[in-house]
């Protein structure tokens, strides 16, 4: 028979379990904000180019240059992503949740 409770509610067990669920928590939480500044944005940008206000051209040569130079950010970002527990049941139940209830 297999154990499904942890072998003891030791502090370090806790920790193990409640560490990576809230670094997912927050995570999730920025990833949606992120995104909603990300439409609202867009939203913005497409507005000021039916108004007349902005050219298409104008819009993309920055996103052009900068998708250019996005190797930089490719590697600051794998970087970054090396420290957080992925491949953890608790981190993504809390990614899903602070995406959810952002």
């Amino acid at each position: 028979m297999t154990a499904v409770l942890p072998p003891d509610l030791s502090a370090t067990f806790a920790v193990a379990v409640l560490l990576p669920l809230a670094l997912g928590f927050v995570v999730g939480l920025l990833v949606r904000k992120v995104a909603m500044v990300g439409i609202v944005v867009a939203a913005l940008v497409v507005l000021l180019i039916v108004g007349g206000f902005l050219s298409p051209d104008q819009v993309l040569k920055p996103l052009i240059g900068f998708l250019k130079t996005g190797s930089s950010a490719t590697a600051w970002v794998n970087k970054v992503a090396g420290y957080l527990p992925y491949t953890s049941l608790a981190f993504v139940v809390g990614l899903v949740v602070g995406f959810l209830m952002g």
